[in-house]
């Protein structure tokens, strides 16, 4: 694929078709001023996922970086040491190549994250700190294109439906949220799905066989393996991703520690 070179000597070449763009020749300790995320942020609107790799940073300067994209939210679980904006994701897998059934572990399954909190985040980033040494890849898929390559009929079936997501798996004190199915880009305009198997319990004035199915149905399509890129981390990579139109899946393919800090840009409320 061809690499595209940007006005102020970032350059972004693609990953994969279906989304993603890697961001080279940058070091976010020092080159994270206005202009610099005035670029990012189009490339991310462009591309959805952007790979920013060889990023040393620590959580503090993590959480600085993030906070040049918006308010930053907090969750409920794995807070980092040094800031409450910063979450620390550290895991073994004894899980390991087996099968789940409507239960996942914690960080498994396709989802968007947060989507549960009534300003879900906008923004995600991964900060890349242990890795095994095989195994632990995270994948993401592109939800305009699984809206897009839905049959007609379905669309308009699902076009002003809304859906409950809950977040009571991280504590009883976590809030529920009612979100519209389908999910219009606040800044391009575009519609995506926005509905995972995680968070999404139910859709709404819907006879609950028919939601079950109408659910499994979308969270099947919004897989496919066109729709996707998977992305294999190497140590200092930095991740960042449009909640708004991509989800992601954590693969629980390894037994060694891999540890990862999270910062997450808070939304306004869906529509």
């Amino acid at each position: 694929m061809a690499e595209a070179a940007v006005d102020i000597g970032i350059s972004a070449t693609p990953v994969s078709v279906a989304m993603g763009a890697r961001i080279e020749n940058l070091d976010l300790s020092r080159d994270s001023g206005g202009e610099v995320i005035g670029e990012l942020r189009r490339l991310l609107l462009d591309h959805h996922l952007l790979v920013v790799p060889n990023q040393r940073l620590s959580a503090l300067e993590l959480a600085t970086f993030g906070r040049r994209w918006g308010e930053l939210l907090t969750h409920p679980t794995t807070k980092h040491r040094d800031t409450d904006y910063v979450q620390w994701i550290g895991s073994k897998s004894d899980r390991k190549f087996r099968f789940f059934r409507g239960v996942h572990p914690f960080g498994g399954g396709w989802h968007s994250d947060m989507t549960w909190h009534s300003t879900p985040p906008i923004i995600t980033a991964l900060h890349a700190q242990r890795l095994p040494a095989r195994g632990g890849d995270t994948a993401f898929a592109n939800q305009h294109l699984a809206y897009e390559t839905l049959d007609e009929e379905v669309r308009e079936r699902i076009a002003d439906l809304k859906a409950f997501h809950t977040g009571k798996v991280f504590g009883p004190d976590v809030e529920d949220s009612v979100h519209p199915v389908v999910r219009t880009h606040d800044e391009t305009g575009r519609k995506a799905l926005y509905v995972n198997a995680n968070f999404t319990r139910h859709i709404l004035d819907t006879p609950s066989n028919e939601s079950e199915m109408l659910l499994y149905r979308l969270f099947v399509h919004s897989t496919r393996p066109e729709f996707t890129y998977r992305h294999r981390w190497e140590l200092d990579d930095l991740v960042l991703w449009d909640n708004r139109s991509v989800m992601h899946y954590a693969i629980r393919d390894y037994d060694e520690q891999r540890i990862m800090h999270r910062i997450v840009v808070k939304g306004g409320k869906p529509s």
